[in-house]
């Protein structure tokens, strides 16, 4: 679950403090400073003087080098295999990697670490912007790189790490068929070889490229670029975001991943028939990599978390590993227990396929005769530490009390708390990898995927999407109880505690004395009475809200991200009216976290990787970061923005 659809009064006297809430650093009232005041999950009362800039304050994008148990990936998109080495597209990192099957060694063979660019060139002098497919040429000396972002193809070689552009020109976009930096590609994600020729799945294109490899010549073989399912004859047929191909020499079989089909090239030909339909009855959601040993297909869906078996003759679909609900996790075992977080893409080697365990950032190893599973190399990101040093998944909210910053660890089904002063993480409630919904204290309690949170100073509140359930937590001891909602019981029913029901509950906000809480999958904002657990509706679906997020409160208004309309809305505690707030000087795009200061909102926007800042008094806007991948929950201290970055597993500090 990457929570895809994203994922945060009146009483202004209910709580002034001098230093000691929802957010980090400092604050305090003599001298003629401001007093601070705890509201809405932050402390508010003094305008933030920032200059804009960032710094990792716990947790690691995951790039490292080294042996199998030390490595770090960051999403790893595709892999190849010469029968010696994995190659690895790490897609989030944007290099190019080696994984030694025997011992999962693991080193970087060209790009830098978080860093993106086009440029060619020799191993970390060269440049990748989030390449998702990888190919090994049939002699071992070349890998061929879908390079996504650059819209381009890339050759490295293998014994110098020297990388060369083939085709394409970073930057350009179509679907051009010409000679090298002639052609034009639409973030092509997946690649094969037959030896003589490249066969690139141009996703938005949604075309099936061929490239010569002697020439650089390229060509489309197959789709004619209608957004469709159709089969026919090259341009005759029609795909939807095609993204893993492979090849057996003969036949190119595609993961047609929006339209949830496998589709069957005969390269002759250009030939196309459809092997896995989208409404049989054991469809593929969401195919993603594919590999074939010329009888079977073995297909990832990353909708349903699992690997899938395909056998081309007769087109049986059967479930190799990972469970037919679409569970996620990162659990080792045989078939149906083993679990996987949005598998990409797959090699096969000598009876054994190689995963990329995208969600997980791991690599994975699967045994076809078996189904048993285990790690190649990587390590989960859930481990406690000082900094950098601890790891995290998916990260999507936090808050602050003024000394610590906790954090909705989403992936790792966590509550996690970093001092302030030291950097130190440690788990406060629940396990990594364990999800569940048990009430009880610090390890023994479980969420599933928890991505809002909040505090009064004394508790914690959190958004427990995946259980749709609104959960408390003493900070005291870490006793956590269920306040409102019925884990696994999804709906849009008012009423106090276990009577009530959500649908996929995100942000939340408090003023002390009540929550609020933006019921994602019900379009609408919700209160809760802290002191009973009575859930009202403020904000029905009928206001037009869609997705809404983030949340936050200053005691007077409630502030709204509403997610997919790119626009933050404004409904006052006191008249109940509810508005769009007029912004000027910046535009959101997925906006998906806020906070305040009580002089200006800050917002993250998920898309476009940067946070803006809005005065309240007037409504004007500009933007005070950018070039994050994937910004969510934001908190301040009075002095200092935490920033939560689901895509690069770490919080941030804007100062």
């Amino acid at each position: 679950m990457r929570l895809k659809g994203l994922l945060k009064v009146a009483c202004a006297a209910v709580m002034t403090l001098t230093l000691a809430s929802c957010g980090g650093g400092g604050g305090g009232g003599g001298g003629g400073e401001p007093q601070l005041t705890r509201m809405g999950g932050a402390l508010q009362g003094r305008s933030l003087a920032l200059t804009n800039s960032v710094t990792s304050f716990a947790g690691t994008s995951g790039s490292a080098d080294g042996a199998a148990t030390q490595a770090r990936f960051n999403f790893p998109g595709d892999v190849a295999s010469d029968g010696t080495n994995l190659y690895v597209a790490d897609t989030g990192n944007s290099v190019i990697r080696k994984v030694v099957l025997a011992t999962g060694a693991t080193s970087t063979v060209a790009g830098l670490a978080g860093v993106t660019g086009s440029g060619d060139g020799t191993a970390a002098t060269a440049r990748f912007n989030y390449p998702t497919g990888i190919a090994i040429s049939s002699d071992k000396s070349k890998l061929y790189v879908c390079d996504t972002g650059n819209n381009t193809i890339r050759s490295i070689n293998v014994a110098t790490g020297a990388v060369t552009t083939l085709a394409g020109t970073a930057g350009v976009v179509g679907f051009a068929n010409g000679i090298g930096g002639a052609a034009s590609f639409s973030s092509p994600s997946g690649v094969a070889t037959d030896g003589t020729n490249l066969y690139v799945a141009d996703t938005l294109n949604h075309r099936i490229r061929k490239i010569a490899l002697a020439s650089a010549a390229v060509t489309t073989l197959a789709g004619s670029g209608v957004q469709d399912l159709a089969d026919g004859t090259g341009v005759a047929a029609r795909f939807d975001s095609p993204r893993g191909i492979a090849s057996d020499g003969t036949s190119l079989y595609v993961a047609d991943q929006g339209n949830s089909a496998v589709r069957q090239i005969v390269i002759a030909t250009g030939v196309v028939s459809t092997l896995v339909e989208p409404d049989a009855v054991d469809a593929i959601q969401s195919p993603a990599g594919i590999a074939t040993d010329g009888t079977n297909l073995f297909v990832t869906d990353t909708g349903r978390n699992n690997l899938r078996k395909v056998v081309i003759a007769t087109q049986e679909v059967s479930t190799l590993a990972g469970d037919q609900a679409g569970t996620p996790g990162a659990v080792n075992a045989t078939g149906g227990a083993a679990r996987f977080s949005n598998p990409a893409g797959v090699a096969l080697v000598a009876g054994t396929i190689y995963l990329a365990d995208a969600g997980n950032d791991l690599l994975r190893k699967v045994s076809v005769a078996t189904g048993g599973s285990s790690t190649l190399a990587g390590i989960l990101g859930s481990a406690d530490g000082v900094g950098t040093a601890a790891g995290f998944t998916s990260p999507y909210d936090l808050t602050t009390d003024g000394t610590n910053v906790y954090v909705a660890d989403t992936n790792n089904h966590t509550i996690r708390q970093i001092s302030i002063a030291t950097g130190a993480v440690s788990t406060l409630a629940g396990q990594a990898d364990r999800p569940g919904s048990a009430d009880g204290s610090g390890a023994a309690a479980a969420f599933r995927f928890p991505s809002g949170i909040t505090t009064d100073g004394t508790n914690l509140f959190v958004s427990d999407t995946g259980n749709n359930t609104v959960r408390k937590i003493v900070i005291a001891t870490g006793a956590v109880s269920t306040l409102a909602g019925t884990a696994g019981a999804a709906g849009a029913a008012d009423g106090a505690g276990s009577a009530a029901a959500f649908n996929s509950p995100n942000g939340i906000t408090t003023d002390g004395t009540n929550l609020y809480l933006a019921d994602s999958g019900n379009n609408s904002v919700r209160k809760i009475v802290i002191a009973t657990g009575a859930v009202s509706t403020l904000v029905p679906a009928s206001a037009g809200l869609s997705s809404p997020y983030g949340i936050t409160t200053n005691g007077v208004s409630l502030y709204i991200a509403d997610s997919r309309n790119d626009r933050i809305c404004r409904f006052t505690l006191a008249g109940s009216a509810f508005s769009p707030l007029s912004v000027s000087g910046v535009t959101f795009d997925l906006p998906s976290g806020i906070t305040t200061d009580g002089v200006s909102l800050f917002v993250t926007n998920a898309a476009s990787g940067s946070v803006s800042r809005i005065a309240l008094a007037t409504g004007a806007g500009g933007t005070v970061v950018t070039g994050l991948k994937n910004p969510n929950g934001i908190s301040t201290d009075g002095s200092t923005l935490y920033v939560a970055d689901a895509h690069d597993n770490a919080v941030l500090r804007v100062r």
